[in-house]
């Protein structure tokens, strides 16, 4: 059972969308670890690393490959949306450890009529065992390769008529890689920690949770892994949420209303060019520069939203779902330092009056956005947003056999406008064994305050204010059969028209800067096949195929050839098995397959940037001392095979190179 495509809840085969549930203890059993890892095995997901270290997740082989800061997708725990209207990402919880999880809820395809911009090509929902409402008690330990080590526990209590849930974990590392033609490995040291806490009192809810990360310099921007050793930096996130809802019957009405904060902050310093780089590049107009090229950003970020859903009494077969809600968007602090625009600041009349100065890497030519308006704030001043929302979702039920879905929105941006959704679909359960689904649906993403608003930095691309929405329309074909209760086949066919695609303009020597593309499509075509028999086999398989577009933005009197997304896998492959013989013991195996990434057609990459594909298996082993204790022993990437990532701007011929094989011991005790 799920709402995440209804706000209703119903049997996840019913639902008028392509909706995968992860059962957090069987992928567990598997070896996967934390959120990211558990998405990773889904079909038409891939997971990658931006130069900062962060999570990007890409469905359906939609991304701009070097815009890198927004997702496509919309993240919610516990049923509350992740905002970050800042960059647009909710890579922060995808570190969130499956030991504390009850399932993921994911949605794949369009689906703003629910849930506004950013349900674009994908909803996930992350319900723990904190939002479950499950009696559960325990503690977990876990340590492993890179010097990691876990806790965390989840506790229940009955108190009076409150029932009270809190949850939390702490993990660190002190992670290195060592890359191949680099005499130094990368920055990824990692300290992360989460407090969570619910308490339940009849339609009363409170909900709150804390979370902060702090990582390394990874490997930087421009393929330097450690540029500037006596000066390190980390990367700073940290983000709270806390909502109350009240849900109450009103006769044969039901009456939903939550209020919810959140705060963002963002600490993050990176280097980006050792000292002898920028020694060289300032010499060119006289300049003595001591300073490596790194920068420091401090950001807070608030959203206050509001919302009451109403479900109304059967109609004549109509269930109808109505609501409104709003929501205040502020950034309360802004502040970006950048060592080579402070040493151009300090200098500035000595350098426009040098005869080098045409050759200096960072004059007006090549970095117009900074040299029009040097500012020490990363976005314009008095950013802020507001947005009004209301919708309808009609379900309605033509026949014991047939159910139709109409949802329409509209959402109102006080700096874009009016944006539209909607969404029509109809599920045909032709037999009790075969269940078939017609889809189509629109979905929007706003530009994200970088996107429209950035301030032109050395490094950084420059924001357009007049950027428009992305659109997407996407159709489906869906059919689903079950032959018995072990059994169960689904194939999901879709084609997108996308419209409006921001992304950043590629062309050496122009202004670089965000823009909208005019059109891109994507189109595909998704199988999933689970088997469970008893409780000794569980077997999960999926394929997927994709092909996305991708085109250069034009420039007058220049011709770009469209060619299909880089850095994507058209074909993957991801299985997972588990296997109890006995109720005290479980062998899981995870193998995964990727094929070759896209080779770009930018000008001046002249080097095969490809990724070569890729084989990777994980076995995990769990013995259970009692029922209420268990050990598991866990190897990723059992082959040790050379496992690589797109490199930023393609610095890195073959990617970067990421973990060979690796493991992880964890211990659970409940209580």
């Amino acid at each position: 059972m799920s709402d995440i495509a209804t706000k209703k809840s119903l049997n996840v085969d019913y639902l008028p969308s392509v909706v995968t549930i992860v059962d957090a203890r069987t992928f567990v059993d598997a070896g996967a670890r934390n959120v990211g890892e558990a998405l990773g095995m889904l079909p038409g997901f891939q997971i990658q690393l931006s130069p900062m270290g962060y999570s990007m997740t890409t469905v359906r082989g939609l991304k701009n490959p070097n815009a890198y800061l927004s997702d496509k997708i919309k993240i919610l725990v516990d049923g509350v949306a992740i905002n970050n209207e800042v960059s647009g990402s909710s890579n922060l919880y995808m570190d969130f450890p499956m030991r504390l999880v009850e399932r993921i809820e994911v949605l794949r395809g369009p689906n703003s009529t629910t849930y506004g911009s950013g349900a674009f090509y994908g909803t996930v929902n992350v319900i723990t065992k904190l939002g479950n409402s499950k009696k559960e008690n325990q503690v977990f330990l876990g340590a492993g390769s890179y010097g990691y080590m876990t806790a965390g526990a989840n506790v229940y209590e009955l108190s009076n008529d409150w029932k009270i849930f809190a949850d939390g974990y702490c993990q660190r590392n002190d992670k290195s890689l060592d890359v191949a033609n680099a005499a130094l490995g990368t920055d990824e040291k990692m300290k992360d920690f989460s407090l969570g806490f619910r308490a339940v009192n009849g339609g009363f809810e409170f909900l709150t949770r804390f979370k902060k990360n702090v990582s390394g310099n990874f490997y930087s921007f421009e393929g330097d892994l450690d540029p500037i050793p006596s000066s390190p930096k980390e990367h700073e996130n940290a983000y709270f949420f806390s909502q109350l809802s009240y849900n109450t019957p009103i006769n044969d009405y039901n009456l939903k209303v939550k209020a919810n904060f959140s705060h963002r902050e963002l600490n993050e310093g990176a280097n980006i060019g050792d000292i002898a780089g920028a020694e060289a590049r300032f010499s060119v107009v006289g300049v003595t520069m001591l300073d490596g090229f790194y920068f420091q950003e401090k950001q807070k970020e608030q959203n206050f939203e509001t919302e009451a859903i109403l479900t109304l009494p059967e109609i004549k077969s109509n269930d109808i779902v109505l609501g409104v809600g709003a929501r205040y968007v502020k950034v309360i602090q802004d502040d970006y330092y950048n060592s080579v625009e402070n040493a151009i600041a300090q200098n500035k009349s000595a350098i426009l009056a040098h005869p080098g100065y045409s050759s200096f890497r960072y004059n007006a030519t090549n970095e117009p956005a900074f040299w029009a308006n040097p500012t020490k704030s990363f976005l314009k001043e008095g950013v802020n947003r507001t947005i009004v929302y209301g919708y309808i979702e009609d379900l309605i039920s033509l026949s014991e056999d047939v159910d139709v879905i109409l949802g329409l929105r509209a959402d109102h941006y006080s700096d874009i406008g009016t944006q539209f959704s909607e969404r029509a679909a109809i599920v045909y359960r032709a037999t009790d064994e075969t269940i078939f689904k017609l889809l189509y649906g629109s979905a929007f993403r706003a530009p994200t305050l970088t996107e429209a608003y950035a301030n032109g930095h050395i490094n950084y691309r420059a924001g357009d204010e007049n950027l428009k929405p992305e659109e997407t329309n996407t159709y489906e074909a869906a059919a689903i059969y079950s032959p018995n209760f072990n059994n169960k086949f689904s194939l999901n066919l879709f084609y997108s028209d996308i419209k409006n695609i921001i992304d950043l303009e590629e062309i050496e020597g122009t202004i670089p800067g965000y823009q909208n593309f005019d059109k891109r499509t994507s189109k595909g075509a998704e199988f999933e096949y689970f088997f469970r028999e008893r409780q000794e086999h569980s077997l999960y398989f999926n394929a997927s195929y994709v092909d996305t577009d991708y085109s250069i933005p034009p420039e007058p009197g220049v011709v770009y050839d469209t060619q299909s997304m880089p850095d994507i896998s058209k074909v993957t492959l991801k299985a997972m098995y588990v296997y109890s013989p006995i109720n005290k013991l479980s062998l899981g195996a995870v193998w995964r397959f990727y094929s070759r990434t896209t080779q770009t057609k930018l000008d001046w990459i002249n080097e095969d940037t490809t990724i070569i594909p890729t084989h990777i298996f994980d076995e995990t082993l769990t013995y259970g001392f009692s029922p209420s204790s268990e050990a598991s022993f866990s190897v990723k990437n059992l082959f040790n095979q050379d496992v690589r990532q797109p490199s930023y701007y393609y610095n890195t011929p073959g990617g970067i190179q990421r973990e060979g094989r690796n493991y992880l011991f964890s211990y659970v005790q409940k209580f």
